[in-house]
């Protein structure tokens, strides 16, 4: 298949030099069959144009009309005999008119309509039209009008035609046959011009010698020696129809030259690969020679597309004689003269996008061999790390001081690409010698320090690529002393230098500082995560000390950098920048996370370490999390009381977090409350289940909030919310009221018998109260809805007590409920009877008022 690829591609190369000579003998067809068209549209413009004893006509009937009384305005000379130095293409127009004698011209005349100031004196001259109609005299006068306008300003041949000579001939396509007549001529022309006969012909052509070729390979008329032979050949011979075709056909010219150079490439791969006629280093002299050869003619022909082509095959050209145990400095070397050469030819010519391709091949090459064919060659590969850092490093800035305008953006992402990967590169090399990595992180500090302080003398630099290299510098600054320590302390390290850079920016207003401020906050949260679960690890052998430890200090002290960048953004006015308004907000939003994260993950990494260590599945955990949460929620919402930015936002989370408390609180607490009262082997004591006490508190707090707000945030849903809100108090005093009464009663053998008791007259006498509660707070603040909540409540308390409490009470159970719900729904009905009585006492009062 390969031996048939190059035949085809010779046969191709040859069909080209006989397609050009079709091209030349198609252009002179070309040529004469335009000369014919030409001369064609010539002798029609003749047979058009208006000649010279037509002029004259047009000028008799114009003094015609004035002899008979039309009142004209006509300035000029009627027209004359041209001299006999007449340019050739107006003897050809006017070759067949007649020739005007001085005796047939007639004198200029020059007649002017008198203003009517002057109009008794005009009377001598002017004649009367009598017999003219006022249409003909106007169209007349408008004719006249355009004859003087256009004989101002007309040009030479404004006499003959209306249109520009070579426009018509130029513009006028030949007129197509009607009917069933058909030019013969004409279509032989098209087909010429179509080359149809010439494309079928190298088609034909070039099948056939590939044809041919490949026979003479399958009878070994041709061996291999024969096959580079012809491969070089066929090179050469395309290479020198390209050079023969450079001054009439330049870019076509460069086209086949790439394309010689090319074949060259492949037969030279084709004869180390394939055929193995000659040796690694051979080969690669030759593809070196015709790389070489390949830029002298990108040269000549000043062609970008040469150098990109020889750019790549020289980066290809150790690919096509490798065998697999290469040695790395003949490559990158090759690679460093090829570079330096390459750029040098494209900052001469100015075609950047040589740099464009051979930074990224050379990160290909060099990335490669690193990750895959590095061992211990810590000098050569430092050193041409080192070199290539240099080189593309001084291509950017050399072509940006050339410029002498805005950095560009391949500018900038070769200088800070190019810094990130050498400092990897080196990190990656020295990876065993821990020690230096801060000598390096340093070097490079310097390096681009000294960039710096070089470009700042010059004045036609960008000031964004001083700040960009102030950034540079600062970054490697910043990681100079982190890199020697644990992670930890480089978040530590970071968060200071966060105030640092933003106190610094506040001072000097250089955008570098806030941009390297917004870079090191991102760097301390990555840093911070990645710290957590390498101290927080529960699989370690002996746990951290209690809040005295490694993570939690962390923690605090980014805690404390973020409120002190709060503190500082607090200077700034709020209307000077969008984006320090936003950083401020996105600072409170973290500094709020922070506060509640750090003391969850340090009481929950302490618990699960020091409570839960022998008992098979955490209950406690999860409760004193939960408890933990709606604590912490509750004292965030009395701190913040009267100023939510955002109160339906908050009014929302609230009343979530309250829901979510009454779903899911419970069970954390009924798991808990029967492995300690209710199993006989309890994992836990019962102090353990006191914890859950303090999120009482917590949510009585959010209750009342959520309450008191309901109806000034949401007056449209105030009935809805206080169905919602009386139903998860309901429940969750129930599930309360349980674990109180375990706490108090219930033992190992109790622990059924307390709850079905609290379950069955507990529950009336609870909601009874919870109801009264309810009646008396909407007959205060006058809520309906609550009034109703209320009479519905002592509905299904009835109901219950009645169909199903009363069956299953004991005697002194069934007297204490009777009692109690009694003087509960007497004190209801005396409450809904007063406050008819005070409201019947206010109507009439006001209708007193009223007749008064």
């Amino acid at each position: 298949m390969t031996i048939l690829a190059v035949i085809i591609v010779i046969a191709l190369f040859v069909a080209i030099f006989i397609k050009m000579s079709n091209i030349k003998e198609s252009v002179d067809d070309l040529s004469r069959n335009d000369l014919y068209e030409i001369k064609k549209m010539v002798r029609e413009l003749n047979e058009k144009a208006a000649t010279r004893k037509d002029a004259k006509d047009i000028w008799d009937a114009i003094q015609d009309l004035s002899a008979k009384g039309v009142t004209t305005v006509v300035t000029g000379t009627p027209p004359q005999e041209e001299p006999k130095a007449e340019p050739a293409v107006t003897e050809t127009m006017v070759a067949e008119a007649p020739v005007m004698h001085e005796e047939e011209i007639t004198p200029p005349v020059t007649e002017e309509i008198i203003p009517e100031e002057t109009e008794p004196e005009a009377a001598e001259i002017a004649t009367e039209v009598t017999e003219v109609p006022q249409p003909v005299a106007e169209e007349v006068a408008e004719q006249e009008e355009t004859i003087e306008t256009e004989a101002e300003s007309a040009p030479a041949y404004a006499a003959f035609t209306t249109e520009r000579p070579f426009a018509r001939m130029l513009g006028q396509t030949t007129p197509q046959p009607s009917g069933n007549s058909y030019d013969d001529r004409s279509f032989v022309e098209k087909l010429l011009s179509a080359n149809t006969l010439s494309k079928i012909g190298i088609v034909t052509f070039v099948l056939g010698i590939a044809f041919f070729v490949k026979y003479a390979i399958d009878q070994d008329w041709i061996n291999e020696i024969g096959r580079v032979g012809i491969g070089i050949l066929t090179g050469a011979i395309i290479i020198g129809i390209a050079h023969k075709l450079k001054s009439k056909y330049h870019l076509f010219s460069s086209i086949l030259v790439g394309g010689g150079i090319s074949v060259l490439y492949i037969t030279v791969t084709l004869a180390f690969q394939e055929y193995e006629l000659f040796g690694q280093t051979p080969a690669f002299i030759m593809l070196i020679a015709i790389t070489i050869f390949s830029v002298v003619l990108s040269l000549l022909y000043d062609r970008k597309e040469l150098a990109i082509f020889s750019l790549l095959g020289g980066f290809a050209s150790p690919l096509m004689v490798t065998t697999g145990a290469g040695n790395y400095i003949v490559l990158f070397s090759y690679i460093l003269i090829l570079n330096t050469g390459m750029l040098v030819l494209a900052f001469r010519k100015g075609w950047k996008v040589i740099g464009m391709i051979a930074y990224p091949l050379t990160l290909i090459f060099y990335a490669v061999w690193l990750l895959s064919g590095f061992k211990d060659e810590y000098r050569g590969a430092a050193l041409f790390a080192s070199l290539f850092f240099v080189q593309f490093y001084l291509l950017a800035l050399i072509e940006h001081a050339r410029e002498g305008s805005k950095i560009t953006a391949f500018q900038a992402i070769i200088i800070l690409s190019n810094n990130l990967l050498y400092y990897l590169a080196l990190i990656y090399i020295f990876d065993d010698m821990y020690q230096i990595r801060g000598i390096i992180t340093i070097g490079l500090a310097i390096i681009n320090a000294v960039v710096l302080g070089i470009m700042y003398r010059r004045s036609n630099i960008d000031r964004n690529l001083l700040y960009m290299l102030i950034g540079v510098v600062m970054t490697f600054v910043s990681l100079a002393i982190p890199v020697q320590m644990n992670g930890h302390v480089i978040t530590m390290f970071w968060a200071a230098e966060t105030v640092i850079l933003l106190w610094l920016w506040q001072k000097s207003r250089i955008q570098v500082f806030l941009a390297g401020f917004g870079i090191i906050c991102g760097l301390v949260v990555v840093s911070y995560m990645m710290d957590i679960p390498h101290h927080y690890s529960l699989y370690a052998d002996n746990p951290v000390n209690i809040i005295f430890n490694r993570i939690f200090v962390t923690g605090i002290v980014v805690l404390a950098a973020c409120l002190i960048n709060i503190f500082l953004l607090r200077k700034e006015n709020d209307n000077s920048d969008s984006n320090i308004s936003r950083i401020s907000t996105a600072l409170k939003y973290a500094a709020l996370l922070l506060i509640y994260l750090i003391p969850f993950m340090e009481l929950y990494y302490q618990l699960e370490f020091r409570v839960e260590t022998e008992i098979y599945s955490s209950l406690f955990t999860p409760l004193a999390m939960a408890t933990y949460t709606i604590v912490f929620i509750a004292i965030l919402n009395v701190v913040f009381w009267k100023r939510s930015f955002h109160p339906k936002a908050v009014y929302g989370l609230l009343l979530a977090a309250a829901a979510g408390y009454t779903l899911l609180y419970p069970y954390f607490t009924t798991e808990l409350r029967f492995d300690i009262y209710g199993s006989a082997e309890p994992d836990y004591s019962p102090a353990y289940f006191m914890v859950h006490l303090l999120s009482l508190p917590a949510i009585a707090v959010i209750t009342t909030y959520l309450a008191q707000r309901a109806r000034k945030l949401f007056p449209d849903k105030f009935t809805t919310l206080c169905w919602v809100l009386c139903i998860l108090s309901f429940v969750t005093l129930s599930f309360e009221a349980d674990h109180v009464a375990i706490m108090l009663f219930g033992r190992n053998g109790t622990y059924d018998h307390v709850l079905y008791d609290m379950h069955t007259f507990g529950y009336p006498i609870l909601w009874g109260l919870m109801a009264l509660i309810l009646m008396v707070w909407g007959l205060k603040s006058k809520e309906v809805v609550l009034r109703k909540i209320s009479l519905i409540a002592f509905g299904i308390i009835i109901v219950k007590f009645y169909a199903l409490d009363i069956w299953q009470m004991s005697v002194a159970g069934r007297i204490i409920s009777f009692v109690v719900l009694g003087a509960i729904l007497l004190t209801v009905s005396f409450l809904q009877q007063k406050i008819k009585v005070l409201m019947k006492d206010d109507s009439e009062a006001d209708e007193n008022d009223n007749q008064e």
